[in-house]
């Protein structure tokens, strides 16, 4: 996702150990409580980044008829693919462009897609091919990250990306908040073929009990690119300390607790 095929392997392992558990961890679980999957069906982990979402079906389901994990980083396949064998997961990796899948049609019986719908080039093509490859039937649930007015973790970010790094890197943060009006996605769903179009708006609450910790990971970490790299020492402090100061009452000076919100698309092929 983003920029993250450009980036080294070490790049994917600190985006899995920063990040996942903090955030994708959480949605991956969301997604799974909506979707329900059960045993024997085919399921693919759609933009699966470093296979968050595939490590937590395999938790809960026992016998699937197939694990896949697919994304267009052949860095973040990599560190998916070396701590689900770590684990004992089995599961096809797969890189692949979302918007020409390189999949059998009816192929899945669930697609799961977490934060990552909103970054795809081509929506239409991807959600065209993600109809294509489910099953009559089948489903899909994705969440979407809703505006930056409504995520306080990600307009600090932007605000201190902007002030000691530049705009360009303020924007890479906002554009994970690219595609938030419901009655938009709806309609791309639609436009897809997909029925039984569920939009809602969902909160998670995040935590992390070291806000600096968290930062200094995060800037450096995102899918959407190592920012901090770019700045100086003194630059990185000053830009860890504003984001920070910019959680306000999510932050009490040692841990962070923030509202996540994100719209959550369920449907049926």
């Amino acid at each position: 996702m983003g920029e993250s095929d450009r980036q080294p392997a070490t790049f994917a392992e600190n985006y899995d150990s920063v990040l996942v558990p903090v955030i994708f961890r959480p949605w991956a679980q969301e997604l799974i409580r909506r979707a329900g999957p059960k045993d024997g069906e085919d399921i693919l982990d759609l933009a699966c980044g470093t296979g968050a979402v595939t490590r937590e079906v395999a938790g809960v389901v026992k016998n699937p008829g197939s694990l896949t994990g697919a994304d267009h980083s052949a860095g973040m396949l990599a560190v998916a693919r070396a701590m689900a064998e770590a684990v004992g997961i089995e599961a096809d990796w797969v890189e692949a462009d979302a918007g020409a899948l390189p999949f059998d049609d009816d192929s899945f019986d669930l697609v799961l897609c977490q934060q990552a719908l909103q970054f795809f080039p081509d929506r239409a093509a991807a959600l065209s091919e993600t109809r294509r490859v489910l099953k009559p039937g089948g489903r899909i649930a994705a969440c979407i990250q809703r505006s930056i007015d409504l995520n306080p973790l990600l307009a600090a970010q932007s605000a201190a990306l902007d002030r000691f790094v530049g705009t360009s890197a303020g924007d890479a943060v906002r554009a994970i908040c690219g595609w938030p009006g419901a009655d938009a996605v709806r309609a791309a769903f639609e436009a897809a073929g997909f029925a039984a179009i569920s939009v809602q708006s969902v909160t998670l609450t995040l935590h992390h009990p070291d806000a600096r910790a968290f930062a200094a990971g995060a800037m450096g970490g995102m899918h959407t690119g190592n920012w901090l790299s770019q700045a100086s020492e003194a630059d990185r402090t000053a830009c860890i300390d504003a984001f920070l100061d910019g959680l306000g009452p999510h932050c009490d000076g040692t841990s962070m607790t923030v509202p996540h919100v994100s719209n959550v698309v369920t449907a049926t092929a």
